[in-house]
């Protein structure tokens, strides 16, 4: 029995890494994978049993750990500073896998991130924001704008992210983006 090395499985995981950017889960070929990597393709299905099983081992941590941030601040509230802190720590490890799961997912379980993560952050806005304006006597006539306001933050998130190379151009953005978006957020409804 041929003992799987960590140093093959790594070389694999960065190569399909590049081919799920470059193709999407749907176009990528695991021939590819296989021939970029220098292995033969029948080693690919010995750590992996089959693309999804691949794709799937690439873009779980990050999945698990936006999941873990929401689940975090539904317990406390932040500041602006320490969300962005966040999302870097997590872009720091995984743009890639992140980006990969947001543009390139179609035929996955993981294809409807991005409208999960506005679901979050729709629910997170509305539980924050909603009881504020109540307590103020503010009505707001279609709680839609919610989800308006989530989607098109999510949006902007993303487009940072999938441009900005630079740390500190893209925490500053994100910094920005929120303040747009968030800062006295309640007194527009007024």
């Amino acid at each position: 029995m041929q003992y799987l090395k960590d140093e093959v499985r790594n070389r694999i995981m960065t190569v399909a890494i590049k081919e799920f950017q470059d193709r999407g889960f749907l176009h990528a070929s695991m021939r590819a994978i296989a021939n970029n990597a220098g292995v033969a393709i029948g080693n690919v299905y010995r750590y992996f049993k089959n693309k999804e099983d691949l794709f799937n081992e690439i873009v779980e941590p990050v999945y698990k750990l936006f999941l873990g941030i929401e689940t975090i601040h539904k317990q406390e509230i932040y500041s602006f500073e320490e969300i962005v802190n966040d999302v870097m720590e997590v872009m720091k490890e995984y743009k890639s896998q992140l980006l990969i799961m947001v543009d390139k997912s179609t035929g996955t379980k993981y294809a409807n991130f991005k409208e999960e993560i506005t679901a979050l952050a729709e629910k997170s806005i509305k539980d924050s924001i909603w009881p504020e304006l109540q307590k103020k006597g503010i009505e707001v006539s279609d709680p839609f704008i919610f989800c308006v306001i989530a989607s098109t933050f999510i949006e902007g998130l993303f487009i940072i992210l999938r441009k900005c190379e630079e740390e500190e151009t893209t925490k500053y953005l994100i910094r920005q983006l929120m303040i747009l978006f968030f800062d006295n957020l309640e007194k527009r409804f007024e």
